[in-house]
């Protein structure tokens, strides 16, 4: 019961930082892919050198387990980069919110990996419930707009989001899930690094290096430990309907830094996933405390 628990605080702390995060895509001047790869590199070498100095072996042992964390990297990729550029066209509030659609995907996805989790009308209600929450928040587009593309690619990071959630609950079981963040890590970078080549960046400034360094280590290392531990004791579905807390930190925060004030719609909005999310994390609680 205590463990599980503590799986369920640790999905809480990295869905804060996740939320947090949003703002570095408006906080560093530079293209989408380039703050994903900046941000992976650090935390990479960070994670190499911790692993050197306590002796941690990062053999995954078989072909097929290396194929697996390649799958996770790739698709962590596409989410990551649709995240930050959906941020940088539209607004922390618009990218986090259409994201957390998340549970909605989860919802469905996962009795498609686990023959034990079965797909109930209460997982469906919750789901509904956090995009309603969205729904309300969403604003009016006009076609070609880049709202419109930052809800599209919102909704798209959170589709991606729910594969790589339940991918991961699959294969942590197997392999250590340190190492399962290292590689797909590494497998960003080497996928962002010949665009960042060929394409370009922004002259670099040194609030860009500062960002993206708090970036690597607070908000990427951290954040990803205690998710990808977390989810040893926490489902993907309900991982995944945590995520809807993302809004409300981003939102605040953006708020406070960048000016971006809610507008009553996302207050409300805000209220509705709020409650799902908290709902859903009490369910947890009750389901441990009967085991």
């Amino acid at each position: 019961m205590q463990k599980d628990n503590k799986s369920l605080l640790l999905v809480h702390i990295a869905i804060a930082l996740f939320g947090s995060s949003s703002l570095f895509g408006k906080l560093i001047n530079q293209p989408a892919f380039a703050i994903v790869a900046g941000r992976v590199f650090f935390s990479v070498l960070i994670m190499f050198i911790v692993f050197k100095i306590k002796n941690i072996s990062i053999n995954l042992h078989s072909k097929e387990n290396y194929l697996k964390v390649l799958l996770l990297g790739v698709i962590l990729t596409v989410h990551w980069v649709l995240f930050y550029h959906s941020v940088q066209i539209s607004t922390v509030a618009i990218t986090l919110l259409t994201f957390s659609t998340c549970p909605i995907f989860a919802t469905f996805l996962e009795p498609l990996f686990f023959k034990e989790e079965k797909l109930t009308k209460e997982n469906i209600i919750i789901a509904l419930a956090a995009f309603i929450g969205v729904a309300i928040v969403v604003p009016k587009f006009s076609m070609g707009s880049t709202m419109l593309q930052g809800f599209i690619e919102g909704i798209l990071s959170g589709l991606t989001f729910a594969l790589v959630s339940v991918l991961e609950r699959k294969y942590v079981k197997e392999l250590n899930g340190v190492v399962i963040s290292f590689y797909e890590q590494s497998i960003v970078f080497i996928a962002l690094l010949p665009i960042c080549i060929f394409t370009g960046l922004n002259p670099v400034s040194k609030s860009d290096i500062f960002y993206i360094l708090l970036f690597s280590t607070v908000f990427t290392l951290l954040s990803r430990y205690c998710y990808i531990t977390g989810l040893k004791g926490v489902s993907a579905q309900t991982a995944g309907v945590l995520t809807t807390l993302e809004p409300i930190y981003g939102i605040i925060l953006a708020a406070l830094l960048l000016n971006e004030m809610p507008t009553v719609k996302e207050v409300l909005g805000g209220i509705i996933i709020l409650l799902s999310a908290v709902y859903s994390s009490l369910q947890v609680m009750r389901k441990n405390a009967a085991k």
